[in-house]
């Protein structure tokens, strides 16, 4: 994983707040609070996509034969 050379202030402020957690399932329950978070905007995003129809089901059903993949030599 790369790391950024800077980080936002979103990033700063979460590694002021995350500074005084030293317990691992402290850290583990973080993380899960943040993945909800994080799932929750995503889910608006999609349904706003969808009501606005930028994303629908054909276009769904589309990307079942996508090929996506890396290439590997």
């Amino acid at each position: 994983m790369q790391l950024p050379s800077r980080i936002n202030q979103a990033q700063y402020e979460l590694l002021n707040i995350l500074s005084c957690v030293d317990k691992e399932e402290d850290v583990a329950e973080l993380k899960s609070i943040i993945v909800r978070f994080l799932n929750s905007r995503l889910q608006k995003e999609i349904h706003r996509l969808w009501d606005n129809d930028t994303l629908n089901e054909q276009k769904v059903s589309a990307w079942a034969d996508e090929h996506m993949r890396t290439p590997y030599k």
